[in-house]
């Protein structure tokens, strides 16, 4: 009895043609007949596989094997490296690219260093675009060089069209758009010339995906119609599965997405019929969005599912393959072994000769009962539909929890982070001081210290008290903004009156060290912002500029406006910062160093300034030169 492939039937459920199968029935039956395969009839059976390896790449695959099998017995060199070949290429079509990659390698030992230069150029193109997929560009490129360089030298016009349109492929993939067009252009001009519909609409569906990428959408979609109408004249069903996701994709980016969800729904079937498992997952994740910006959460988490299935199912494919390469090495190594044997075979083969009519009804009667058996596959598929849409229900509560547990475990790292923060501030910038005022007092208790002694050391104590009280100041208002417990009020406020009322607060500690302030804030200027963030932001500021200037300098507060703003800047003489150290300021880094007396910080002043600014529709800049001084801006709106 004569054994159908499982490809072979799908090929006749999709078609809903028996040709196809009628013409490899009585292949398979013709070439057992004779005593050497007829190449004729292998070449034919070829070139069948080659024309439905996009649309039906089951059934040319499984061609494409008997063929191979064909080749090696018959010992037809050039049909043997054909066949691996189209089976590169059709396992391409089912991104398979282990086995892609496999066939197509063998295929070019067959036709590498021969006098077939199109073959050779082509087997080199098929390794190209199986390499694009898998992003090994460099790879990509230098096959796509050979290809192009064995098509000049022998002036193969029709491969210098396929290098185009590989070529463009990899432009378009590098990002290379403007490059990826003349290309493009290029390979359309000799398609025409060659009246090639297939390649043609591969080509512009190239250019529409260039466009998109370009932001040019109308363009885009105009090359993305003409590509719909030729891929739907040829039967190319695999790029007009592409074009249809192509065109959603530029409907949805043109603000129109019904029309987007009407492509996907046109490109979804064509792309489970092939299983095209990577368009379905970008087709899919496309809709979700969709779906969830027209406020349909639900269904947007129900299309999410089906990517995340696709993307196990193309994992899956990409295992399977690599189990099937193993397969298919150790059947081609048995086959070599076995090609003596069906010699010794054929004068028995040779009786076939005479039964052909009895074989050809043969031929019909498995052609009624393949029909037979296709109906029970669509009644069983239909069943096996309706158990997986149970399974994806439950699936979807499971995948909502889990989703719940992860918000709940981010929520709790974040808090971690913030605590582990506080921490460390407070072990190491507020308990030396609280140390010094526990061993002061212990001494003074004891009696082991004088009255001047006494004074002495709290006059040391105040200090250090005094910029721990800073400290714990910013360490209580930046705990309340990463907790988002601070809110902003912003207020109509005179800048001129909050600068005094800050330089008054840091006479004292500008004393220390004999700093003069200078207020050069002269005019009331009104601005909208809460006044205890804008005393915070100026103490901190003023603070720093006496932190980092040294005895008997001065610091300038002044102010300016434009047209919408206010500008306040804190500028001072003293040590100045290096480009680096701004960086990590303006990079939201917590920095510090020590002051000119060695005084200490945490690095929360600046990025409790940055955050209070922003809150009030403001920014802060800083120019600073090492050893020269520092100049520190911040604006406010005007009122």
């Amino acid at each position: 009895m004569l054994h159908i492939s499982p490809y072979l039937k799908l090929c006749m459920l999709r078609t809903g043609t028996f040709l196809c199968l009628l013409f490899v029935l009585a292949s398979a039956f013709s070439l057992k007949a004779q005593s050497r395969p007829d190449s004729s009839l292998i070449a034919h059976r070829l070139s069948v596989a080659y024309r439905i390896f996009l649309t039906y790449p089951d059934s040319a695959i499984h061609i494409g094997k008997k063929a191979l099998d064909a080749s090696l017995l018959g010992k037809y060199r050039f049909l043997e490296g054909y066949s691996y070949f189209t089976l590169s290429k059709a396992y391409w079509a089912k991104a398979n690219y282990r086995l892609s990659s496999e066939y197509g390698f063998k295929a070019l030992r067959a036709y590498e260093n021969s006098t077939h230069y199109h073959h050779w150029g082509e087997s080199l193109l098929s390794l190209a675009r199986t390499f694009i997929d898998l992003r090994n560009y460099d790879q990509a490129r230098r096959f796509i060089a050979r290809a192009r360089h064995i098509a000049v030298k022998h002036s193969r016009t029709r491969l210098l069209a396929d290098v185009y349109r590989e070529h463009s492929m990899l432009l378009t993939e590098l990002n290379e758009y403007d490059s990826a067009l003349i290309v493009a252009d290029l390979g359309l001009a000799l398609y025409n010339e060659f009246d090639d519909s297939l390649n043609t609409s591969i080509l512009l569906s190239r250019k529409a995906k260039t466009y998109f990428a370009l932001g040019e959408y109308e363009s885009s979609m105009t090359y993305i119609r003409r590509s719909i109408t030729l891929d739907s004249l040829v039967g190319n069903r695999r790029g007009l599965g592409i074009a249809y996701f192509q065109a959603a994709q530029s409907a949805y980016f043109r603000n129109l997405p019904d029309s987007a969800l009407y492509f996907l729904e046109r490109s979804i079937p064509l792309d489970k019929s092939l299983d095209n498992f990577a368009t379905l997952v970008k087709v899919h994740t496309l809709r979700a969005d969709i779906l969830s910006k027209k406020g349909k959460p639900h269904l947007a988490v129900e299309e999410l599912k089906n990517a995340l299935r696709y993307k196990d199912s193309l994992y899956n494919a990409e295992k399977a393959g690599q189990v099937q390469e193993m397969q298919s090495l150790y059947e081609l190594e048995s086959k070599n072994k076995t090609i003596a044997l069906l010699g010794e075979e054929n004068a028995a083969q040779d009786a076939l000769v005479k039964n052909q009519q009895l074989l050809t009804l043969l031929q019909w009667i498995a052609i009624i009962l393949l029909a037979a058996l296709i109906l029970v596959l669509i009644r069983l598929r239909r069943i096996q539909a309706r158990t997986n849409a149970v399974l994806f229900q439950q699936n979807k509560a499971i995948e909502l929890q889990k989703e719940e547990i992860q918000a709940q475990a981010e929520n709790f790292q974040n808090l971690n982070d913030l605590k582990s923060k506080l921490f460390s501030v407070i072990s190491h910038d507020l308990r030396g001081p609280i140390a010094s005022l526990h061993a002061l007092l212990d001494l003074l208790l004891n009696k082991q210290l004088t009255q001047e002694e006494f004074i002495i050391f709290s006059g040391k104590l105040k200090a250090n008290l005094g910029v721990t009280q800073s400290t714990l100041e910013n360490l209580l208002n930046w705990s309340l903004s990463q907790m988002e417990g601070i809110r902003t009020e912003q207020k109509i406020m005179n800048t001129k009156t909050g600068i005094e009322e800050v330089c008054r607060l840091m006479e004292e500690l500008a004393a220390r060290k004999n700093i003069s302030l200078v207020n050069a804030v002269h005019e009331s200027t009104m601005v909208l912002a809460d006044p205890n963030h804008f005393q915070l932001i100026m103490r901190n500021l003023i603070h720093n500029a006496i932190k980092f200037s040294k005895m008997n300098e001065t610091v300038h507060i002044s102010a300016s406006c434009d047209t919408t703003h206010c500008r306040v800047t804190v500028k001072d003489a003293g040590i100045g910062m290096t480009q680096d150290e701004i960086n990590l300021i303006i990079g939201s880094e917590y920095f510090t160093k020590a002051g000119t007396q060695e005084e200490k910080g945490t690095g929360l002043g600046l990025q409790l300034c940055k955050e209070f600014i922003n809150r009030n529709g403001g920014s802060l800049s800083i120019e600073s030169k090492e050893g020269v001084g520092t100049e520190i801006s911040i604006t406010l709106p005007l009122a």
